[in-house]
């Protein structure tokens, strides 16, 4: 499971580390693609599959191939590097807008990277709308 809220910093090249509770689940690479919102997802190889068959089930043609050219074109598969570092490819840093100050945060069985300005208004929205917040 993914959880926390991590700082980091993407470098010139596109690379930012991972955080390393992160890394173990990483297994066999995983896949970068955009988010919901402005950020971006990075599923573990094997919730990637999984997660994409379940969001195939159930949609008719025309929506499936929508969803098919949104997601699968964007999307890139990574592994990490000997310093646990991922590369983020230019157009997916240009679609979620990320600077060079970034945060990463779980979110159950992936992580979003976000830029760490968004991610803090993201949040103070959130908090503003506190009392919808089940527990």
């Amino acid at each position: 499971m993914f959880l926390g809220e991590y700082e980091h910093t993407i470098d010139s090249k596109g690379r930012m580390a991972v955080p390393a509770r992160f890394r173990a689940q990483m297994g066999r690479g995983a896949v970068i693609s955009k988010g919901m919102g402005t950020c971006l997802s990075v599923y573990p190889m094997q919730r990637w599959e999984e997660k994409s068959a379940e969001l195939v089930a159930g949609k008719n043609s025309d929506e499936l191939r929508d969803f098919e050219r949104r997601i699968y074109p964007s999307a890139s598969e990574v592994e990490l590097d000997a310093q646990g570092r991922i590369v983020i490819p230019a157009k997916l840093r240009a679609y979620a807008r990320l600077g060079t100050e970034v945060t990463v945060a779980g979110v159950r069985d992936h992580f979003e990277i976000w830029d760490r300005a968004i991610w803090r208004a993201y949040q103070e929205k959130l908090e503003a709308e506190g009392g919808k917040i089940p527990f």
